[in-house]
Formats: structure tokens, sequence, C-alpha cells
């Protein structure tokens, strides 16, 4: 058998966590200890540029939850992986939880906070009703502000939220999905995807509803069902546990009974279906 030396780690924990990640992605991996360091192996000559490619990002974001999901379905379920970084100290547990994202993730959450206290859950009327898809204080059908000019509405809606829970559950999946995507690919990237994602699940929900939504819920579905189809190529250095996607799944489902509220089940699997879409071209892209 074929041992291929890609690298050197000096925490076996997080030797044995990326080790964990290569054989999620059905790399045969292992470590083996040498001069206090432990040694990071694999058997397959073919996957040295790919193993080599995701060590430099384990070594720049070791805290990335698809890490920890690695080494629950592969490995230690009970692994703790420590900031990992050569020759610096650890970071703080504020730091790891900032570094899962990027610039545009944050931006992203933060206008979404920003937007949901300043029109206080919705309740502000004068000020929410220049932010959803049509003023509905005024409404007589069709998009009447949109084609005056006002086409900012096409978007805003995804930044409203009208319940703590509503905002909590989004923006931690969009911290997590939106995170993942920016730091595999581009903030550029994440922007143009929130963008058309937040546009086209918008007015698919005013078609089914009217104007009266709001909520990330669409594009957080969005990057689930892109996350998703991209972690089934396997070089595409994507990882999604799944169970996340079952529960998302049901809880989509879920929506559509009736049980736990009107919420925009239009906007949740239209997200999901435009980002398994976009999954499936970047996966034959790339």
């Amino acid at each position: 058998m074929s041992k291929i030396a890609i690298g050197r780690l000096n925490n076996q924990r997080a030797a044995q966590a990326f080790c964990d990640y290569l054989k999620s992605k059905g790399i045969e991996a292992w470590n083996e200890g040498e001069n206090g360091q432990c040694v990071v192996l694999i058997s397959d000559p073919q996957a040295e540029d790919f193993s080599s490619a995701e060590l430099r990002d384990f070594l720049q974001d070791s805290a990335n939850r698809k890490y920890l999901d690695a080494s629950w379905n592969e490995g230690d379920s009970n692994l703790s992986i420590s900031p990992f970084n050569t020759g610096q100290a650890g970071n703080t547990s504020f730091t790891q939880f900032l570094s899962r994202t990027g610039k545009m993730t944050r931006a992203l959450v933060l206008i979404s906070i920003v937007v949901t206290l300043i029109t206080n859950f919705g309740d502000n009327i004068q000020i929410t009703k220049y932010l959803l898809i049509a003023d509905i204080t005024d409404y007589r059908g069709g998009l009447k502000e949109i084609f005056s000019g006002q086409i900012w509405r096409l978007l805003t809606p995804i930044f409203l939220h009208f319940m703590v829970i509503h905002i909590l559950f989004n923006m931690m999946w969009m911290w997590d999905l939106g995170g993942a995507v920016e730091k595999r690919q581009s903030s550029s990237f994440l922007l143009f995807f929130v963008v058309s994602i937040g546009i086209m699940s918008n007015i698919i929900q005013f078609l089914a509803s009217g104007p009266a939504f709001g909520g990330m819920s669409g594009v957080v579905y969005g990057l689930l069902g892109y996350t998703w189809i991209r972690s089934l190529k396997s070089n595409s250095g994507y990882f999604l546990h799944k169970g996340i996607v079952v529960m998302m799944i049901g809880w989509l489902i879920l929506g559509y009974t009736g049980w736990i509220g009107p919420i925009g089940n239009a906007a949740h699997l239209s997200g999901l279906l435009f980002g398994m879409a976009y999954g499936f071209a970047w996966n034959q892209y790339e």
C-alpha cells in the first residue's frame, strides 16, 4: 500500500479530525507520529493534490463545522478540535466563532438584525411598508411600487423578521451555511447567491400569498440545497451532515401541514430548488 505524506501537524486531535474529513470524501487517510509531530498520510496518489489543498484550508480554518461533522460521521464523536495554526497562540472562542464566516456573511447578518430592530419586528409599519415587496397599507394587487422604480423591494423582504425565534433560526443557518459558501468560494459569489435566490424566492412567495411576508428563510434553504448538492461531488470541498438535510426537509414538509402557523412555504421550497439547481451547475463548472 502506498504511503503518501501530505503534511505535518503538531496536534494529534487536529490530525485525526483532518483524516476523518478526508475519509468522508472517500480518501483513505491516517496519521503517524514522527519526531513529536503527526504526519498525515494517504494511499491514493490521485488524491494527493486535492488532499494537500484541503490541508491548507484546514490550517487556516480548523474550527470549521465541516471538520467536526466529519469526525462525528467517520471517527470519534467526542473529538474536540482546538484552533490550529503553526507557531501562534490559540484563538479565543469568539475568534473561532468569527472564523467560520467572512465579511459578507457578517454584513448580511448585521443588516438583518438592524432592520429587524428598526422595524420592531415588523410592528413599525411606517418603516416596514417601504421594505415589503409591495406597500400593504395601499395594496391593490400587483407590484406597482417596483414598476415605478422602487426596485429594492424585490430583495429587502429577506431582511425583515417578525419574531425572535424567526431571526435566530435564520441567522444561525446563515452564519453556518453562508459562512461555509463564502469561505469555500468568495464574498462576491455569496452576494450574488443571496441576491439572486432572495429575489427569485420573494417573487414566488408574492405570487403564492401576496406581499405580507419577510425573512431570510428562502435564502437559507437555497444555501442548504446548494451545499447539499455540492457535497455530493467528492472534490468540491463541501460537506453537509445528513442529519441537517433530513431535519431541514422535515421542517419544510411540516410547514405545509399548517401546524406551525403561516410561514413562507413557497419561498422555502423555491429557495431549496433554486439552490439545488445552482449546486448542479457549479458541480459541472468546477
